[in-house]
């Protein structure tokens, strides 16, 4: 394998970002998966204190890294990605930016064992208008509303076999 890279799984609420993403470090050799929500503030604090946790938390991560390839998860904006970005450059690091993106109706639904909490259901719908589903800075979008977590990790293994870092 070649250098370091980051991958950011992006996409709104119960588009599966955490279950592929564990998926990936499993199937990618020197990988470590982080959940972005796993961020440390109280749930009940504010939104943006929220964001602003996991974006410390993530960029700490990347500028840390040492592993081959760093999966993280996490509803992403522009800025969130910048940060991201300059974060890998500061550590050496290349960065791609994979959203999945299955239909609104498919994330209103439980899907798996999780269940959805009344604030993500009000959520879910303000995160496709503020588009969340179709960043353009995604080097690759996927719906991956009809196929199996293992099958969506496929996909973007394959896909990863063509990104300019990827070596054997």
């Amino acid at each position: 394998m070649g250098g370091r890279t980051v991958i950011a799984l992006n996409g709104p609420l119960n588009a599966g970002k955490s279950h592929v993403g564990r998926e990936l470090s499993r199937r990618l050799p020197e990988a470590r998966f982080i959940e972005g929500d796993d961020h440390g503030a109280p749930p009940d604090s504010p939104l943006a204190v929220r964001i602003g946790a996991a974006m410390t938390r993530l960029e700490t991560q990347v500028l840390g890294m040492r592993c081959r390839w760093l999966i993280v998860a996490f509803p992403l904006r522009e800025a969130d990605m910048a940060r991201l970005r300059r974060a890998a450059e500061q550590r050496g690091a290349a960065i791609c930016c994979i959203t999945l993106a299955p239909p609104l109706a498919v994330t209103l639904a439980n899907r798996g064992a999780r269940e959805l909490t009344a604030w993500e259901r009000m959520r879910l719908p303000r995160m496709y208008e503020e588009g969340f589903a179709q960043r353009a800075f995604s080097d690759l979008l996927l719906d991956n509303s009809e196929e199996t977590v293992a099958a969506t990790a496929e996909r973007i293994l394959v896909w990863l076999e063509t990104f300019p870092s990827f070596s054997h």
